[in-house]
């Protein structure tokens, strides 16, 4: 049994940049005044991460900053609501084939880890209408330290599948170092995609355990995933 834990953005899908936008639109409501989330990086981070370092920069206390991180993800995750759609959403290459090649395979159990909210990332599966592959993961809602998701979704996998899956049978699927990283830190395995904004060479210095272009290399992604299962 192995549990397939994908990533969402840079690695799934696009969304044509609605998640910065709307980000800096929700902190601006909340604050009432201009929030700028130029500089901060979101590629492979949790939202309530990327919160905190957009009001850190616009010069709100960390006491300020606490205290609004709560209603300013919940302005977030209600703007998202109107603003992602089906023509904001692109799959990227192979990603369709891919899960339905997955889902047909029953020792294999898709899941998410996602920086995204729970909200928000069911949300942009839905618009890219794949959300029918998956059913549980582990979100940025859960904790804002990416590191702490694996051991989350481990958890939620047991009690959803009924399988207490060993960390090596565990594989996280991202496009950044942060998958790559949150995967070591649980003793889990990583295949990483050069589709997002982390170059395909970045990528190679972190050492995943598989590195592709896309998620269109069908036929390798499906036999590791096959060598993995047989250990």
């Amino acid at each position: 049994m192995v549990l397939l834990l994908f990533d969402i953005d840079g690695t799934l899908l696009t969304s044509d940049g609605v998640g910065r936008r709307s980000i800096e639109e929700a902190l601006s409501k909340v604050c009432k005044r201009p929030i700028d989330a130029s500089g901060v990086t979101f590629s492979g981070r949790t939202d309530p991460a990327i919160v905190r370092e957009i009001l850190t920069h616009n010069a709100l206390s960390p006491s300020e900053v606490a205290d609004l991180i709560p209603s300013c993800l919940d302005a977030y995750a209600s703007l998202m609501s109107s603003v992602v759609l089906e023509e904001n959403v692109s799959l990227l290459p192979g990603v369709s084939e891919l899960l339905d090649a997955i889902s047909l395979q029953p020792d294999y159990h898709l899941s998410l880890l996602t920086g995204n909210l729970e909200h928000t990332a069911w949300l942009k599966l839905k618009a890219g209408r794949i959300h029918q592959h998956f059913s549980f993961g582990a979100y940025g809602s859960d904790h804002e330290d990416r590191n702490q998701l694996p051991e989350i979704a481990h958890k939620r996998a047991k009690s959803e599948l009924g399988i207490d899956f060993h960390p090596e049978k565990l594989i996280v699927i991202g496009d950044t170092e942060h998958d790559i990283a949150c995967s070591r830190f649980f003793g889990a395995r990583c295949i990483a995609v050069s589709t997002g904004m982390i170059s395909h060479e970045d990528l190679h210095a972190c050492e995943p355990d598989l590195l592709l272009p896309s998620l269109s290399h069908l036929d390798e992604v499906m036999n590791y995933l096959d060598d993995i299962a047989r250990i």
